[in-house]
């Protein structure tokens, strides 16, 4: 396992050679690929400047959101589809091995057996593409009632169920284990074992606050990893090893919760508490190649280690 940055698990927004700079400085050892930037950057100049960055940082690529509508209307799912391959090139090209996509926990549109078989069949025709570049997918789920109200049929929004969809999917289709949702549904850790062998794409962790009951849980109570304790994330990683993960480990929290904490302050703190939570589950950490240096004043202010572009100092919000 290894511990990765996500802009989208902590919402944060900066140049992306800050914002290598901080996940190497506090621990990373990998940071998601905004696939579709990526792609604006490759064809205005080319691949190679695109990736610049993350190779002279020696910074592996975590995961990469897949811009595809799988639970939408045909046509939205067949744009998506025809721009896929191209899409897949690149991630290829960062040697970004995981994907992942977050499926809709009910519908208006669809009974339970109707939306099942559209997203099988659809991620079987994804499957395909996604075997012939190397990629896996990982599903992630919405696990708060609060999303599920109002909708006329209800879909998976359970680990179990999410299985339960795995199993008859694409062997290049795999799940999203969130230490939140295990905590939102009351499901058991156990279930992680359940998961068919290697398809486990990426392990989200994150914490709840103690004066919420649980069946009141909502998007906005979703906290950073060891804010609070009441979700054991080392747990989650013990099971996690257990059913032969080794993957993407990354820190998630509603944006909400990260108010008037700065950017490198939030990277630190996200760093510190994934160390804690390695130390706690007994899995190995390993020396680093980067050591954090002091930025190098300049004309305008200070320059990244990584590129050229010139920022001013001080610590930024997300």
């Amino acid at each position: 396992m290894f511990r990765n940055l996500s802009t989208f698990g902590l919402p944060l927004s900066g140049r992306p050679s800050e914002l290598i700079e901080l996940a190497l400085s506090f621990g990373f050892d990998s940071m998601d690929i905004d696939l579709l930037d990526f792609q604006q950057q490759a064809d205005t100049f080319s691949v190679q400047h695109a990736r610049r960055l993350m190779v002279s940082a020696r910074l592996n690529a975590g995961t990469f959101q897949l811009p595809v509508a799988l639970g939408g209307d045909a046509e939205a799912f067949n744009r998506d589809l025809a721009a896929l391959p191209r899409r897949l090139e690149l991630a290829e090209a960062t040697e970004a091995p995981r994907a992942v996509i977050t499926i809709a926990p009910a519908s208006d549109e669809h009974s339970f057996k109707d939306y099942f078989e559209l997203y099988r069949t659809r991620l079987d025709t994804v499957g395909d593409l996604l075997a012939a570049r190397g990629v896996s997918l990982g599903l992630a789920i919405v696990p708060e009632p609060e999303a599920r109200t109002g909708k006329q049929h209800q879909f998976i929004h359970t680990l179990e169920g999410l299985i339960g969809l795995v199993a008859a999917a694409h062997k290049n289709i795999g799940v999203v284990i969130d230490a939140w949702a295990l905590h939102v549904t009351g499901e058991s850790l156990e279930l992680i074992e359940r998961v068919p062998k290697g398809r486990i794409i990426e392990v989200r962790l994150s914490d709840a606050p103690r004066d919420v009951a649980t069946d009141q849980l909502q998007k906005v109570h979703r906290l950073m990893p060891g804010e609070t304790g009441v979700i054991n994330g080392a747990a989650v990683l013990t099971h996690a090893e257990q059913a032969g993960f080794d993957g993407p480990v990354t820190p998630w929290a509603d944006r909400s919760t990260l108010v008037g904490r700065g950017r490198e302050k939030l990277v630190k703190l996200a760093g510190d508490r994934l160390e804690a939570v390695w130390k706690e589950a007994n899995l190995p950490i390993l020396p680093r190649w980067f050591t954090p240096v002091a930025k190098e004043p300049g004309r305008y202010g200070e320059t990244s280690r990584f590129g050229d572009e010139m920022y001013s100092g001080g610590d930024r919000s997300y």
